[in-house]
């Protein structure tokens, strides 16, 4: 080959190479600055680092990447001086056009915005503060050691409407079966609000970070699960409030169970929702409340609470309407008794037992009566409440000594018998007639 000849192949492929180098050339760093300066931009600054090539599977392609930031002002009307710092990644086409794609947002970040005081922050997380511990407060024992927000660090606002700040906590946790352990942790803190004049949430989201561990005590293994968490501490204290406001309620000392079964149903006829949860929190087993508590329910106990509460006084009509002042006896049994309504199509269920009390000379005394189960049954739909409205005064509820049951004379159909051990039952009041002199006896001097 002629110098020539190889001179031009050289040249050829120069050209070549250069062409290629073109053809994948990156953004250079003064293009995408001005590809990102757009109206309103106040400034743009690109990440230390080179422009990268990245595989993105989603378009199934290469393109060129570099992080940025974009400041400009942030339109909140309050505050025409604040600002928001963009983060986000400029993105060029890769291959025969470097031309600017789109700027792929990552997160906000404003200024210029009003914060909380550092105490007045303190102060919200105390007011939300089971929600701010989190899972911690069912591992904790005792208070935080210090709730404070770290020097050096502040506000960041991710929206004029949201913000978080960080918090550094100590504490006392179970952490084994026996081992209770100092815990140091940095917790980040997001409220939120609905506008910018409005007032801040109750709901807070926390995240912890840069949890450490320190010292470690060792326990009984008894010991260290009687000590109470400081969520049993607080919602102790919450139920205990609870409680008082519904307020004070007299509670007989019941000699049987029948007498309990009748104040019940004079209650469930006379008093009002109130009073009558105020009732039933003093008169439930403690199988309904959580361990070692007398005011903290169990999932169980509370809904046991809330559906006897709202069947009997929170529907279109009430209990007093739908259950006669002396009511038929559906079946009967020690410590347990179900009543029809009005018209004997319907009926309240109580089982009671005896707890509580101790020993003397070896026998069992100071027990009292609690309910085990209380289930209240009653028309809801505006027909059947219609229905039993429609009857003439007397023509239900006959008093004690009338011939015949009211349902009967209601024209519903007798309850047909039934057999069990130890269990009674009526088509009448004639068992009730028992249980009302066992009554009057309470009430006559």
């Amino acid at each position: 080959m002629s110098t020539t000849m190889r001179d031009r192949l050289l040249l050829l492929l120069a050209v070549l190479g250069l062409a290629v180098l073109a053809v994948h050339a990156q953004p250079s760093d003064a293009q995408i600055i001005k590809d990102l300066t757009k109206p309103g931009v106040l400034k743009v600054e690109l990440a230390p680092g080179p422009t990268t090539k990245e595989w993105h599977s989603a378009h199934g392609q290469y393109m060129w990447d570099r992080v940025a930031y974009v400041t400009r002002n942030a339109g909140v009307a309050e505050y025409p001086e604040a600002t928001v710092k963009i983060t986000g990644i400029a993105r060029y086409h890769y291959g025969a056009s470097t031309s600017f794609r789109e700027f792929k947002v990552a997160e906000n970040e404003y200024f210029g915005l009003p914060a909380p005081r550092k105490d007045e922050m303190l102060g919200m997380i105390r007011e939300r503060y089971l929600q701010f511990l989190g899972h911690r407060a069912g591992k904790m024992v005792g208070d935080l050691h210090y709730l404070r927000i770290p020097e050096g660090e502040g506000v960041i606002w991710h929206t004029p409407l949201s913000f978080t700040i960080p918090v550094e906590v100590e504490y006392d946790a179970k952490t084994s079966n026996v081992h209770l352990t100092t815990i140091r942790e940095k917790i980040d803190t997001r409220f939120y609000r609905d506008a910018v004049n409005a007032p801040w949430k109750e709901n807070i989201v926390s995240i912890g970070r840069d949890r450490t561990e320190g010292g470690q005590r060792t326990f009984p293994v008894e010991e260290l699960r009687a000590m109470p968490t400081f969520r049993d501490q607080l919602e102790e204290q919450q139920a205990r409030t609870e409680l008082a406001a519904l307020g004070e309620v007299s509670i007989p000392e019941f000699k049987s169970d029948m007498e309990v079964f009748l104040h019940t149903h004079k209650l469930l006829r006379e008093s009002n929702a109130t009073e009558f949860e105020a009732y039933l929190m003093r008169m439930l087993a403690p199988s309904h409340f959580v361990e070692g508590s007398a005011t903290r329910l169990t999932p169980q106990g509370a809904e046991l609470i809330n559906r006897a509460v709202a069947a009997a006084f929170g529907g279109k009509s009430t209990y007093a309407e739908q259950y006669c002042p002396d009511p038929g006896v559906k079946h009967r049994q020690q410590d347990a008794i179900e009543i029809w309504n009005a018209t004997q199509d319907k009926h309240t269920r109580m089982h009671i037992g005896r707890f509580g009390g101790g020993w003397k000379n070896g026998q069992k005394v100071g027990e009292q009566y609690k309910f085990i189960a209380l289930e209240v049954w009653m028309w809801t739909d505006a027909d059947n409440i219609a229905r039993i409205r429609s009857y003439e005064p007397g023509m239900l509820c006959k008093p004690l000594g009338a011939v015949g049951s009211s349902a009967e004379k209601a024209g519903a159909p007798s309850p047909e018998p039934t057999s069990g051990g130890g269990s009674q039952q009526g088509s009448g009041n004639e068992l009730m007639k028992k249980g009302k002199g066992l009554l009057n006896k309470l009430t006559t001097p």
